[in-house]
């Protein structure tokens, strides 16, 4: 007896009897920003504090807690406007308030950037290495330093460090 093809939950059957994962894609990659993005700051959700189950707005770069409803992040998606966030411990990305995880390669950038690797000959290049290097901005800086963001009245601090 020949087999219909249709769905399930784990995805779609083909003629051949493989199973094909059903894709959702979604329709505000658009608006990911990827000049607000800096995940060098402490990954702590900028409504509770809380450094557990952290999300970042890939469109205002803010991290928010959770992703389910009365969540911040659930409550930033609905009130602002923004709805593609990353998790900061595994790299996966939603798209909020739906909360269904997106799978775009256009996105390997961002998730390489949340937790870049290094072979132990390109740590070792740094100190040799006399090149500049220009980042999104336009600014040219030598790889391997890192600036301080925010400083506020903590200017004091750099004078120190």
């Amino acid at each position: 007896m020949k087999r219909e093809l249709g769905e399930s939950a784990s995805g779609t059957a083909s003629a051949d009897g493989s199973r094909k994962k059903n894709r959702i894609l979604c329709p505000y990659l658009d608006t990911v920003d990827r000049h607000v993005l800096d995940f060098d700051f402490e990954k702590v959700c900028s409504v509770t504090l809380s450094n557990q189950n952290v999300y970042g707005c890939m469109v205002c770069g803010k991290y928010f807690q959770g992703r389910g409803k009365k969540t911040a992040a659930h409550t930033h998606s609905v009130q602002a406007g923004h709805y593609v966030f990353i998790n900061l411990k595994t790299g996966n990305i939603y798209c909020l308030p739906e909360g269904y995880l997106v799978e775009d390669s256009s996105l390997d950038d961002i998730k390489y950037n949340l937790r870049p690797t290094f072979r132990p000959e390109e740590i070792e290049s740094l100190s040799k290495n006399t090149t500049l290097s220009t980042d999104i901005f336009g600014q040219s800086y030598l790889p391997g330093f890192v600036g301080m963001n925010q400083l506020n009245k903590t200017d004091f601090v750099n004078v120190v460090v």
